[in-house]
């Protein structure tokens, strides 16, 4: 009886392959490319993550006219961009050069970190094309702590407090997790796909680990982040869901919007004080395209500063420097920040099914399951499973977010030194060598560095990279706190659970520390300050800032200060790291900027119908969640969980 509907079954299985991976489904995105127009409403700089959202909303309004200016080019040209395991292929690297859709800038050569780089430098990428970093990064969806944005409005950027951007995450969300949706925290139906990696043996292994040791799974995007869970990706049916698939694409074919790939913008044109155009390079000519309303430059931390400053806009010293002309004296390319990434801890076994890779992505069953169903190891997150928030031994109560995170990889050999820029023989002298092909890698994050960078013009000529010196680890506080993750993630191996499963270390010292003991906290101070990586997840070059802070580029409205015609809406105006990616805050940022230029409240009915939650129970919830998440932290327990614990036993 079933053999009768196996060649419809096979008929339907050729479709999907097709459809996949043959480009078919390209043949309904087809839209016909318009002539420019003499001048636009809005013009925006960069199709990333911010400006594919921002562009897509604002289109919304058919009475507007935009152009949307980006350097690099059409992401669906590229076979393995939408193939979560695939990340690192579309990533540069020090063999292949950048690639298409990758800017990776080095920084300059640091003092107190990258000593085991070649120069001393680290590798920066950030993406180039149309959905930006969203087309290369690992797909993980952290906002970040409630905790973060109400700071920004106590720090003088009004309007960002929790309560005001949580209707914007909920907005753009489709979350696939029904227990998620039915909590204050989470929407359905909004365009960015969201949901948890699947069920792995790595899951189970660090839910007993982590039971063990009394951590909780939590979700980390909900009312507290300490804690830890699989990891929430923005893949949509075994797609990357980046701001292009998710945004941007469906509005390509509108006739108010006009996409320009390829173009890199040189300079904003200014009269007087206001922005009145872009001069852009393209197709080998240079050209201006004139705004009616206002220029949005949406190019990135480091790019929409490089930009302002070539520009006119920046630290006024620097710009007479470089013989360029003043426009507005402003902090633009200070207060740089970024997660900083120590070492890979890297824990093998001899039992199979643990690891991923690109290459057993490839094999018959799981390019079929893949295929037809959107699963199997081509949909993971290049290898990331799951993520823990932890709090420190001696963090005080009043540090209310986390101070560093942990990732689990289920691979225990994720990078190889060209990828990172790091020295042949440093990497060899930890990394070379695995003990077995099955295992995992912890990396400890710092995700509030102290630290504080710049991005510099290296001369006025736009082609010229820029000179972006991070800083990382140059205050002792955050080099201590990554070591006190890093010790606390190698010592998960002395737990049960990864007993169980016979997990070991290697225990290699690099030379250049060795002299300081095994793995003591001045040893692993020093390996950490050889080998660690930024976290790709920089703000702050244009912070964001009340009207008269003279330490801020923009004010709440992201317009910049002292200026007409000129905002800036991305990552860079983040005054200080987020407990999380910027992924998901970018896109949240881009919403409701959009709905303050056109004037409008979208998320209204969200407000309304929370509005009881938030004014009543949510407040409650939310400061009852983080003083129990802080009592399991230090060991203490309330009557209520006393008793809990009392009635379960009897049960």
């Amino acid at each position: 009886m079933v053999a009768r509907y196996i060649p419809t079954f096979m008929a339907i299985g050729v479709v999907l392959v097709a459809y996949r991976f043959l480009g078919i489904g390209e043949f309904f995105n087809e839209f016909i490319k318009q002539e420019l127009l003499p001048a636009y409403d809005y013009i925006i700089v960069g199709g990333g993550t911010s400006g594919a959202v921002l562009a897509s909303r604002l289109a919304e309004e058919r009475n507007l006219t935009i152009l949307l200016i980006e350097a690099g080019g059409d992401p669906s040209s590229h076979p393995d961009i939408d193939v979560p395991v695939f990340a690192d292929m579309v990533r540069g690297d020090v063999d292949r050069g950048p690639g298409d859709f990758d800017w990776m800038y080095q920084t300059t050569p640091q003092k107190y970190a990258c000593r085991g780089h070649t120069n001393h430098s680290c590798l920066l990428h950030s993406g180039k094309g149309l959905g930006g970093t969203s087309n290369i990064n690992y797909m993980l969806y952290l906002r970040g702590n409630r905790f973060d944005f109400d700071d920004w409005a106590n720090s003088g950027a009004h309007g960002w407090a929790y309560k005001d951007v949580l209707p914007y995450f909920i907005k753009s969300e489709d979350q696939r997790k029904g227990e998620f949706v039915k909590t204050v925290f989470h929407g359905f139906g909004g365009r960015l796909s969201v949901g948890d990696v699947g069920s792995s043996a790595l899951h189970k292994i660090i839910e007993l680990c982590f039971k063990e040791i009394g951590l909780k799974q939590r979700d980390y995007n909900g009312k507290t982040q300490f804690g830890w869970a699989p990891a929430q990706a923005t893949i949509r049916f075994g797609v990357r869901w980046s701001t292009y698939n998710a945004f941007l694409r469906r509005s390509l074919g509108l006739n108010n919007l006009h996409v320009l790939t390829n173009a890199a913008a040189q300079k904003i044109v200014f009269e007087g004080k206001k922005a009145v155009g872009v001069v852009y390079r393209h197709e080998g000519q240079q050209k201006v395209a004139r705004a009616n309303k206002e220029v949005i430059v949406s190019a990135g931390t480091i790019g929409s500063a490089k930009l302002l400053l070539l520009s006119g806009v920046g630290p006024k010293s620097h710009l007479q420097s470089l013989k360029i002309p003043l426009v507005a004296d402003l902090p633009v390319g200070e207060n740089f920040q970024d997660h900083v990434v120590g070492d890979g801890i890297e824990m093998f076994t001899p039992y199979p099914g643990f690891t991923i890779t690109p290459t057993r992505a490839e094999n018959f069953l799981s390019s079929w399951s893949y295929s037809l169903f959107g699963t199997g190891m081509k949909a993971s997150p290049r290898f990331r499973e799951a993520i823990a928030f932890i709090r420190l031994r001696h963090q005080p109560p009043s540090i209310r977010v986390p101070l560093v995170s942990l990732h689990f990889a289920s691979n225990p050999s994720v990078y190889e030194a060209d990828q990172l820029n790091v020295r042949n023989e440093v990497w060899d002298a930890i990394h070379g060598s695995p003990l077995s092909r099955e295992g995992i890698t912890v990396y400890p994050y710092l995700l509030h560095p102290k630290s504080r960078g710049t991005v510099r013009l290296k001369s006025s000529n736009p082609d010229d990279a820029p000179l972006i010196n991070p800083n990382f680890l140059a205050e002792e506080v955050d080099v201590k706190i990554l070591a006190e993750a890093f010790t606390f993630a190698r010592r998960l191996v002395n737990t049960k659970s990864f007993k169980d499963w016979e997990f070991r270390l290697t225990n290699r010292l690099l030379p250049e520390c060795a002299k300081l003991g095994n793995y003591t906290e001045q040893y692993v101070e020093c390996h950490l300050r050889h080998l660690s990586t930024p976290g790709l997840a920089p703000v702050g070059t244009c912070r964001m800032g009340a009207p008269n802070d003279d330490a801020a580029v923009v004010d709440p409205a992201l317009r910049v200060r002292g200026l007409k015609g000129l905002r800036v809406i991305d990552a860079s105006v983040i005054p200080s790291s987020l407990s999380g990616d910027t992924y998901a805050t970018q896109v949240m940022m881009a919403e409701r900027m959009a709905d303050v230029i056109r004037d409008r409240d979208t998320v209204a009915t969200i407000k309304d119908y929370f509005r009881h939650l938030y004014e009543v129970h949510h407040k409650k919830v939310m400061e009852d969640e983080e003083i129990q998440a802080h009592q399991e932290a230090t060991g203490n327990k309330t009557k209520e969980s006393t008793k809990e614990e009392a009635k379960d036993k009897n049960n």
